[in-house]
This record gives C-alpha cells, structure tokens and sequence, in this order.
C-alpha cells in the first residue's frame, strides 16, 4: 500500500492507518450527487411553477426540506407535495376558466378552504373533466347563489334565513371601519362592492373588471381624496355609495330594470323566498 493510499503514523499505533483515496473518492461522489439533486430540485420547481403559471411556489423549499428529514417513506412526501403543486393548479384552472368570476367573496372564500383541506382531489384527467363539467352545469345555480350571498353580507335589512328583495337602494351597516384612530376602508369593504358590482357586470355579459381597478378600488381612491371633507358620494357604474362617519352607506342603483332581473333570478332559484313585489 502506498503512502497516497493510506495514512498513519509511523512507528506509533495510537493513530490507525486510513484509506485516504476512498474517502476522498466518497466526499466527491457525494457532492456530485448533491449538486444532482438541486438541479433536479430547482428544475422540478420551475416545472410546479409553469404548471400552476405562478411565479412563487410558496412552501416548496420546506416540503423539500422536511422530505430530506422525514422517516415517512417517498409516498408520504410524494402526497405532501402533490397536496402543495395540485391546490395551486386548481387555482389557476378556476381563474382561467372563469368560474372565479361568477362566485361571491364568501363562495370564493369556501373554495380556498376546499383547496387547503385534507381532501383535495388529486389533478388527473378523469377528476378535472368530472369537476369542471359538474361547474358548468350548475354554473347558473352558482351565479343565483352569490347574489343571495351578497344581499346577506350588504343589506341591512336581512334579518331571517330568507334573502330580501333588491331595491331601489340598499343600506350597508359597516361598509367603512370605524376606530378610535380613524375611519378606513378596508380589503372587506372592497370585496363587498366588488361582488355587488361584479353580477351587474355579469348580467350584462360585459368582462369583470380586475380587483385593481373595480368598483372597490374606485371607491377606496374617492374616499382616500375627500375622506369626510369633501364629496361623500362615489358615483359608480351601476350604483353610487353615500357613506357616513358611522361607517355605513346608502348603495343606490342607477339601473332599475337590472335590479328587476336580478330579483327574478333569485326568485326562479329559490322560489317562494322573495316577499311580493312592491
């Protein structure tokens, strides 16, 4: 054995003889299967990425993480991951199909919380078809469904489990939040007259704004230029919103044959629940 290959310490056995090459030989295997990996790490990512067409793949690097420590076996990990990758596909299956738009904040909120749950179905050919053709089918019901929801979470007047008809206007108790330091309009006060707004822009076959630039965003814009100073009344598209150091608001809607047919709507889907026309 040469001195290369091994190393100890002559005339002495308080050091014992090693294998210097192998263990050099094994440092570098390991490394080069180390950078393997995160390459093949990094690839995978941006493949979940192009997939789910996001730009962050949020709770990727410690799923990876917690893989590389877990006792679990692959499956258990492969499941995690399927569970992290599939959740955002849905997303983005929802949103460019457009069924996004025809659901209500609180319908919307339902939905994530489907995507986050344990029974998430997993993204195959059969289950996408099945869910996006069970959508289309009762995408009607959905649309007639978020305008009863947003009656409930605007209208004042909503008092029993029955939804109320669409008036002339309609009065919201906390549009605005009131606090010991000010009067702000918040990300729920937003969401609220973006819904509103969104099944006029619906009814009329017209595209939904994006949340940016909607009903919500205008009327946070006017407010956060005349606050309570100036003009208190946000002119919109199909409706305008007076609203009050108290926080509420009056909605009143520039379109009354609209409202009309969103009244029929709810009362072809829930017939009987709507007091009689007055």
């Amino acid at each position: 054995m040469t001195e290369a290959q091994t190393l100890h310490s002559a005339g002495t056995e308080l050091i014992p003889s090693v294998a210097i090459e192998r263990i050099l030989a094994d440092r570098d295997a390991g490394l080069s299967k180390y950078a393997q990996a995160l390459t093949l790490l990094r690839d995978a990512r941006e493949i979940f990425l192009r997939a789910a067409n996001k730009e962050w793949l949020s709770g990727y690097d410690l799923l990876v993480s917690q893989a590389v420590m877990s006792a679990k076996g692959p499956q258990a990990d492969r499941r995690a991951l399927c569970h992290l990758v599939d959740g955002k596909i849905w997303d983005r299956l929802m949103s460019d199909t457009g069924m996004y738009t025809l659901m209500s904040q609180k319908q919307r909120d339902e939905w994530d919380r489907q995507l986050e749950g344990e029974n998430l179905p997993e993204i195959t050919l059969d289950t996408v078809l099945a869910t996006f053709r069970q959508l289309s089918e009762n995408s009607d019901e959905t649309f007639a469904q978020g305008l009863v929801d947003v009656f409930r979470q605007l209208s004042w007047d909503y008092k029993t489990n029955n939804p109320c008809r669409f008036g002339k206007r309609i009065v919201v108790s906390r549009l605005l939040d009131v606090q010991r330091y000010g009067t702000s309009f918040s990300h729920t006060g937003q969401a609220k007259l973006d819904d509103l707004a969104r099944v006029f822009y619906l009814l009329e076959k017209k595209p939904v704004p994006d949340f940016r630039v909607a009903a919500g965003a205008q009327f946070d814009a006017h407010f956060r230029a005349n606050g309570f100073d100036g003009d208190t009344v946000w002119p919109g598209t199909y409706f305008s919103v007076r609203y009050f150091k108290k926080g509420t608001a009056h909605i009143t809607f520039n379109r009354p044959e609209l409202v009309d047919r969103l009244n029929d709507i709810v009362a072809s889907r829930y017939p009987g629940m709507l007091p009689p026309r007055v």
